[in-house]
């Protein structure tokens, strides 16, 4: 029963792959026609790509959806250049598709969706539609700072990185709100979501959609609200609305605390034993792992350091993607050791070959079960906006993130060193949000006092 639950919980309803065929604009033509790309969200038709071909309806055949050659059709270079540019088109579609659904567990706003498939396709950013100046829609004024977030022209105003444009991550994480707000609409049937629509029945409305499948967590509600109070604020400053709503105690950005493990000393070490040189993209993966489980860098990080890094003696020296501030990270002995291993011939660093978030999720997984670590650890996950515990085993719990974790809380329960050194690295801002990333189990923390209780009289003893 647990099994069955687990699978239920750990899987989102969201299709992994879209539907992608080739159609012609006008089968009846009796010149040639444009070839048109359709694109299928869950089994329904919704974004119409142009491929930039044309055919004769009589040189294409339509069960197979490509050119004719042969001596019945195109020559062979007209028929391979149509072909090459669908494969173009195609890989466009599901890179972009793939990207999104892995990172977001939802299904993309078409209009986004399209005009960054179009991007992939020409190499360019579509130019944007023009603003119409104040309108009552929340959502074309979100759409509008996404635009111009991407164009470099919405700067942010506070912290470490004010008065610089939105990173790659950030306006995706918009783009990712457009499109649940999008899908919610069309679940409620929906024409807009006006400004004066943002009441605190919306709020719980939205909140009943988000949990009503049991496909969304309580924090990444929190995060579609911050957003939602983050848009609110810019469009009252822009004087397009006198709502005060969105600033009320009631409207909140909830979060919660989840459950996530962390590699010990001990674990890390047999990680690094595992014998893969007949599986060189599990080596790859697991030496990018522990480039981050050794360094405290974010996955966004420690994934492209041949192209941020800089090594100066015994130190790494990268800016952060999230904050960008630059940090010095120790050489480590097993990043030393990753290190030579990847240096080239002419004495260049070199790194282990970035892939993305998800793939390195699967490739731990199974890497942490090759390891051993296959014993049962119980963890909360979301479940129609509460949390249920289940029990899986400890590789299953593993991630990307999960080596940052792990180098904080070995950095401070196995090395002992201060809070405040090892926030340096980590970026933490205070001791109460560091002390909550590291989770230390109640049996942990007691055992670290236990530990430096005793160890300081030993020594006082001798």
């Amino acid at each position: 029963m647990e099994t069955v639950l687990n699978q239920k919980l750990m899987v989102r309803s969201v299709k992994i792959d879209c539907g992608i065929s080739f159609r012609l604009r006008d089968s009846k033509a009796s010149a040639p026609t444009p070839i048109t790309c359709f694109v299928e969200f869950n089994g329904k038709p919704v974004v119409k790509i142009p491929t930039g071909t044309k055919v004769l309806p009589s040189k294409w055949n339509a069960e197979k959806e490509r050119p004719i050659g042969g001596m019945k059709g195109l020559d062979n270079l007209e028929s391979a250049s149509i072909i090459d540019k669908l494969s173009a088109v195609r890989s466009a579609v599901e890179n972009r598709y793939r990207e999104h659904v892995n990172e977001y567990r939802s299904y993309p706003d078409k209009r986004a969706f399209k005009e960054r498939v179009m991007e992939s396709i020409s190499g360019q950013q579509q130019p944007p539609r023009p603003w119409q100046g104040p309108d009552p829609s929340l959502l074309n004024f979100i759409e509008r700072q996404v635009k111009l977030s991407r164009e470099g022209k919405r700067l942010i105003i506070k912290g470490p990185r004010k008065g610089m444009p939105y990173r790659e991550n950030t306006i995706r994480s918009y783009e990712g709100t457009l499109a649940l707000l999008r899908e919610y609409m069309v679940d409620r049937k929906l024409k807009d979501i006006t400004f004066e629509d943002v009441t605190m029945a919306l709020y719980h409305d939205l909140r009943d959609y988000m949990f009503g499948d049991a496909r969304f967590s309580l924090n990444y509600f929190g995060k579609i609200i911050k957003h939602f109070k983050l848009f609110m604020k810019e469009a009252e400053e822009e004087k397009m609305h006198t709502s005060t709503v969105y600033r009320s105690k009631g409207f909140i950005k909830v979060e919660e605390e989840t459950d996530a493990v962390y590699n010990d000393t001990q674990q890390l070490e047999a990680i690094y034993r595992i014998d893969l040189a007949g599986h060189p993209g599990l080596q790859n993966a697991r030496d990018l792992y522990l480039l981050g489980a050794w360094s405290g860098l974010r996955f966004q990080d420690y994934s492209v350091l041949e192209e941020k890094a800089r090594i100066t003696g015994n130190f790494i020296h990268i800016g952060t993607e999230k904050t960008g501030v630059f940090v010095a990270i120790p050489i480590l002995p097993v990043v030393r050791e990753i290190l030579v291993r990847y240096r080239s011939e002419d004495g260049t660093y070199r790194y282990p070959r970035p892939i993305s978030n998800q793939k390195l999720n699967d490739y731990i997984k199974t890497i942490g079960k090759m390891a051993g670590l296959a014993h049962p650890v119980s963890i909360s996950v979301p479940h129609g906006g509460k949390r249920v515990r289940i029990t899986v085993p400890f590789h299953d719990a593993m991630g990307t993130h999960t080596a940052r974790r792990s180098f904080a809380t070995n950095m401070y329960r196995h090395y002992r060193l201060p809070a405040l050194t090892i926030m340096k690295i980590t970026g933490h801002t205070t001791e109460a949000n560091f002390f909550r990333y590291i989770r230390m189990t109640p049996q942990e923390n007691a055992e670290f006092i236990l530990e430096a209780v005793m160890a300081k009289n030993e020594l006082e003893s001798n």
